[in-house]
């Protein structure tokens, strides 16, 4: 089973994902994708360290985390191929390469259009209202109402540039899943419930037998 999911920031979706892996029995892959991807161009997980979402995207954060480990070594002349491009790559590659020997759960980096072809994938987005999620982000980072605001606004503007540049699709269209949870009503274990019996109703469906 293939469950692709994105999220806004503030409405918990890294809860609702390990909530429906566990469910599911399925790897969760979310920040993991950090570690996979630096392993793959050689550079040490250990210092892929900061990984925080909230503001810089998931390139800046890798590529800064990479280089901060030695900087001389990665110089303007000495800097290998980790454009964003190539880093955008192996992200699909990796993601695709789980997804085809496991069931898995995948949180953002664009997984819901990557995989969107896969038989009994389910695509979902969570959400909340804004200001539930401004709440949870000030309880989270222990900042005011302005700066949680203004987290959130450069979070969804990066979010919908990346799946925009790289998927051409608009990240909040609703259109583009299957399954649309808003956690401002439900809880994360009774998202994940819901998301893990939707899963396995595809899944379901996907092998019955069709009538002759």
């Amino acid at each position: 089973m293939i469950v692709a999911m994105a999220r806004e920031l503030g409405a918990g979706g890294r809860d609702v994902g390990e909530r429906t892996a566990a469910q599911l029995n399925a790897e969760l892959l979310d920040k993991q994708i950090v570690d996979l991807v630096a392993a793959r161009i050689g550079a040490p997980a250990s210092y892929v360290a900061q990984r925080d979402e909230n503001v810089e995207g998931f390139v800046e954060r890798l590529f800064r985390a990479i280089t901060a480990a030695d900087p001389e070594a990665y110089s303007a002349a000495r800097t290998p191929d980790w454009s964003e491009e190539r880093l955008v790559r192996l992200t699909a590659d990796i993601i695709s390469e789980r997804a085809a020997e496991r069931s898995v759960v995948v949180i953002g980096r664009g997984a819901p259009s990557l995989l969107k072809d896969r038989a009994g994938i389910l695509r979902v987005f969570v959400s909340a209202p804004c200001d539930v999620r401004c709440l949870r982000v000030m309880q989270r980072a222990g900042c005011s109402a302005e700066e949680a605001a203004r987290k959130i606004k450069d979070s969804d503007r990066h979010r919908a540039a990346y799946v925009q540049q790289y998927y051409g699709i608009v990240w909040q269209d609703h259109h583009n899943y299957d399954l649309v949870v808003n956690t401002g009503r439900l809880t994360p274990e009774a998202a994940g419930r819901l998301i893990a019996d939707a899963a396995r109703e595809l899944e379901a469906k996907r092998n019955r037998p069709r009538p002759m």
